[in-house]
Order: structure tokens, then C-alpha cells, then sequence
């Protein structure tokens, strides 16, 4: 995020979410539910989202350069979205049945990108490379990955392995160091996982 104004003091989170933080810290862990939320020094609550900006709790504004990592491509509160939105709401939820919109989205999906034959939509990143390791292990026969030393790939326990290592953790360039991201990670998991510079 960046400040509309460029104080030094304005940077930092305000009154209001140092008090959500507070309480989130007695029912969430952390006082957040992700754990990617930047936190310098406390994490910032947001209140609501216009366009390309957020306006946190404390009435601080500020341009999204997040955008909810890259998924709010429209930005926050665009009205083509929102109407139909709401026009779908009215319609029902949330179903465990198939609907005619996945499969509309899907055929303009495979339509407009040449290297997709078929698509699965998930709920979340973490999902999607939960699946794309699955499909990876059936079509190699191999039980190993490779992934990025230090970088983000959900919170699956191969897409976390050497997330958690800084610089001054990881191996040499020859030989980068599958990390454990947490205390309690099977150290099974290190031997599955080729960690690339």
C-alpha cells in the first residue's frame, strides 16, 4: 500500500487498528486470518475498498498495489462486478451441485487461451497447488517438487517447505535449503522438495 500522503507518521497503523488487533489477538492467532498480512509494526485493518484505493479503519487512505494479490484486477467496488453480483446472490448462494455458470466460464476460458483444454476451479491459491502438485506427481510418477527458495506458494506443506528461510538460513547457491515454514513440519516433507535459487 502506499500513503496518499507521504508523512512519515502517517505511515503507521492508527489508533483503531491497533485496538483490532488487540482483540483479534484473544480469538485469531496473530489477531488475523493470513498470515502474508504485512505487519510493521501491527497489521492495518481495512474499513472498505474504492477503486484502487483502501481506506483503513483509521480513515487513512491509501493505493492498493495488492489488490488482494493480483485478483481484483477491476479494483474494489467496480459497479459491473458488483451488479452482477448481486444479481447472482439473489439466485442462491453457495451450491455443492454444478451450475451452468462454471461451465459458460470455463468454455471462454479454454476459448480465449490457446494452452488450456480443460480447467477445475478451486477456492483458493493454496488449492490450486495442492491440485497442480497432485496432477505433477500422477503424470511424472515422481514423488518430488521443485519450488523457489523463500518464495510463496500457499500454506500446503511441500508449497511451504523453505518459505520460512531467510537469507541467512538458506543454503549455499549450489545447494539451496528446504527451510521448515513451521515448528511441527515433517521433516519428510524437506526430502520431497528440490528448493531452486
Amino acid at each position: 500500500m502506499l500513503h496518499e500522503n507521504t508523512a512519515p507518521s502517517a505511515s503507521l497503523p492508527g489508533a483503531q487498528s491497533e485496538k483490532l488487533f488487540t482483540r483479534g489477538c484473544d480469538v485469531i492467532p496473530d489477531g488475523t486470518s493470513r498470515i502474508t498480512v504485512e505487519r510493521d509494526p501491527l497489521p492495518r485493518y481495512v474499513l472498505k475498498g474504492e477503486g484502487a484505493y483502501l481506506v483503513d479503519v483509521d480513515g487513512q487512505r491509501f493505493l492498493d498495489l495488492s489488490n488482494n494479490f493480483t485478483t481484483l484486477i477491476h479494483g474494489h467496488g467496480f459497479a459491473p462486478v458488483m451488479d452482477a453480483v448481486s444479481r447472482l446472490l439473489r439466485e442462491g448462494t453457495c451450491f455443492s451441485n454444478p451450475t451452468a455458470h462454471e461451465i459458460d466460464l470455463a468454455e471462454l476460458l479454454v476459448d480465449r487461451i490457446p494452452a488450456i483444454d480443460q480447467i477445475r476451479f478451486v477456492n483458493t491459491g493454496t488449492e490450486a497447488v495442492m491440485f497442480a502438485i497432485k496432477a505433477a506427481r500422477a503424470f511424472t510418477g515422481r514423488s518430488c517438487i521443485a519450488k523457489i527458495e523463500g518464495a510463496y506458494h500457499g500454506t500446503y506443506d511441500w508449497a511451504e517447505a523453505g518459505h520460512g528461510g531467510i537469507p541467512s538460513t538458506w543454503g549455499s547457491p549450489d545447494a539451496p535449503v528446504a527451510v521448515p515454514s513451521y515448528v511441527g513440519m515433517p521433516a519428510s516433507v524437506a526430502d520431497e522438495v528440490v528448493m531452486l535459487r
